[in-house]
C-alpha cells in the first residue's frame, strides 16, 4: 500500500459494499477523499458531493484564469511590439486600454516607471480586479533606450503575466 495514505483513509471494495456511508462520513470528517483499494492497489477515491463540486469549481476557475491569461497575452502582443522603441506614455496607454492600472503619478509624469525600470529591469503593472477577484500582474521587462535623446523611451523585451 502507498505510504502517503493515512490508514484511516483506506478502505477496501468490500468496505464500500458493506457500508458506503461510513466512507463518505470519514471523507467529510477528514476533509479529504477516502482511498478504495482492490487487492492492495488503489482502485479509486471516494469523495462527498460537496468535495467533488469544490474540485470541479476549482478546476473550472483555473481553466478560466488560463484562458484569460492567454487572451490577455495575445492582446498585449497585438498592441506592443517586443524589441521596439516605445515611450513610457504609449506603453502605459496601451496597457491601461487592456485593463491594467495606470502607472503615471500625475498628468504625463512617467518618471517613476523609468526609475523602476532602471533599478529592477522591469515595470510592474496590476490588472484591475474584476468580479472573480483574480489578481493578474504584468512584468514589463526592458531597458531604457540610449538611442533616443528623449529620456522616456524604452525597449520592451518581454512581458510576463502571472496570477498572484
Amino acid at each position: 500500500m502507498d505510504n502517503k495514505v493515512k490508514e484511516d483513509l483506506i478502505f477496501s471494495i468490500t468496505d464500500v459494499k458493506q457500508s458506503p456511508m461510513t466512507i463518505f462520513e470519514t471523507a467529510k470528517e477528514k476533509k479529504t477523499g477516502a482511498y478504495i483499494y482492490n487487492r492492495n492497489k488503489v482502485a479509486g477515491v471516494m469523495l462527498t458531493a460537496e468535495q467533488y463540486e469544490r474540485l470541479v469549481k476549482k478546476k473550472t476557475n483555473e481553466q478560466g484564469q488560463d484562458l484569460k491569461i492567454t487572451q490577455l497575452n495575445q492582446a498585449i502582443r497585438q498592441k506592443i511590439a517586443f524589441g521596439s522603441l516605445i515611450s513610457t506614455k504609449n506603453l502605459d496607454d496601451q496597457l491601461v486600454s487592456l485593463g491594467f492600472v495606470t502607472r503615471k503619478i500625475k498628468t504625463d509624469d512617467y518618471s517613476e516607471m523609468m526609475n523602476e525600470l532602471n533599478e529592477t529591469g522591469k515595470i510592474d503593472y496590476q490588472f484591475q480586479k474584476k468580479e472573480d477577484r483574480t489578481n493578474i500582474l504584468a512584468e514589463v521587462i526592458g531597458e531604457q533606450s540610449n538611442q533616443s535623446h528623449l529620456s522616456d523611451k524604452l525597449i520592451v523585451k518581454k512581458i510576463h503575466l502571472r496570477i498572484d
